[in-house]
């Protein structure tokens, strides 16, 4: 009976493994969605002109077991040593080399003071120009690199807040916001896996896509799921969104009584890599490594909340 039971827990295991469902799951908070500014600021280009995203913003990348994905923050794929210019007018917190990193806190309402809750950081960098003080948008403050070759040369950045009142910016949030009039960014759709959440007419709607060295990869229909539930529900329902192009849309017309408020997520799976680790991602984003059924864990996830009209 002992090696029934023993031959029966390794079909199990192995069952789990082949199925690619079991993962240490991070709830470690990393996302926070949105910070000061959000819509109404538009940030500059990191670079003199537009570089082709490798990765975006909370998208999922196979990059072995137990790795950090979905990505916190952009890449984009530039040459080695080109300028790294401000995004906008602030502060640089910190430059080091030993890092290849620099943090600036973004002086978004240009009053002088430090009390926008927004910062940015720069990594993979070469050579740092700037190491403390002031700076106005467009200045020169560091230059591109690969990490002392451990990366194919690339500027990783993006916009933080800080989790907590310690000053420490260590939540990132969404770019699309930041740059919705950069044409060649798809009006900041390029910089977010999932992005433009919007609600209109009990229509739920996003757009969701994948970015890497290789270009664009669409997401296949059925692979974004709108989870949704009455406010004050525990239980997510999950429902297949309607595809167009990049555009995910869910119609809740019927499924709940005008006037109910309604709380709603939604899951995209990056479709090119399905059956690997972490091939998934939510909007709004919140956890390290988010687990792929919201039901099936006690940790909250961040949703949108709306009423059916």
């Amino acid at each position: 009976m002992r090696r029934i039971c023993v031959q029966i827990l390794m079909v199990v295991m192995l069952f789990s493994l082949v199925s690619g469902q079991v993962y240490a799951i991070d709830y470690t908070i990393v996302f926070g969605n949105t910070t000061t500014g959000a819509g109404t600021i538009n940030l500059g280009n990191p670079h003199s002109s537009i570089f082709t995203v490798t990765s975006k913003f909370n998208q999922p990348r196979d990059t072995g077991p137990g790795t950090t994905n979905p990505h916190n923050g952009v890449d984009l794929g530039s040459s080695y040593g080109e300028p790294v210019y401000a995004i906008w007018n602030g502060w640089v917190l910190s430059a080091s080399m030993a890092n290849h990193e620099m943090f600036m806190y973004l002086d978004l309402n240009n009053d002088g003071l430090k009390n926008d809750n927004a910062h940015v950081k720069f990594d993979h960098l070469s050579n740092i120009f700037v190491t403390s003080g002031y700076v106005t948008k467009g200045t020169k403050v560091a230059a591109t690199g690969d990490e002392g070759g451990a990366f194919a040369p690339h500027l990783h950045f993006g916009v933080r807040k800080d989790l907590n009142a310690d000053g420490v910016s260590d939540v990132w949030v969404k770019n699309e916001p930041y740059y919705r009039t950069v044409a060649a960014w798809d009006y900041g759709k390029m910089l977010d896996f999932i992005s433009y959440s919007t609600f209109t007419n009990n229509v739920a709607s996003v757009y969701a896509y994948a970015h890497s060295e290789v270009g664009k990869q669409s997401i296949n229909f059925g692979h974004v799921i709108f989870f949704h539930r009455k406010v004050g529900a525990s239980t997510w329902v999950a429902s297949t969104g309607a595809k167009n192009g990049d555009q995910f849309t869910y119609n809740f017309t019927g499924v709940y009584p005008a006037g109910t408020q309604i709380q709603w997520m939604v899951r995209g799976v990056r479709s090119n890599i399905v059956g690997t680790d972490y091939y998934w991602a939510f909007s709004p984003p919140k956890f390290k490594q988010p687990d792929f059924d919201p039901n099936a864990t006690a940790y909250k996830f961040d949703y949108y909340t709306n009423i059916i009209q």
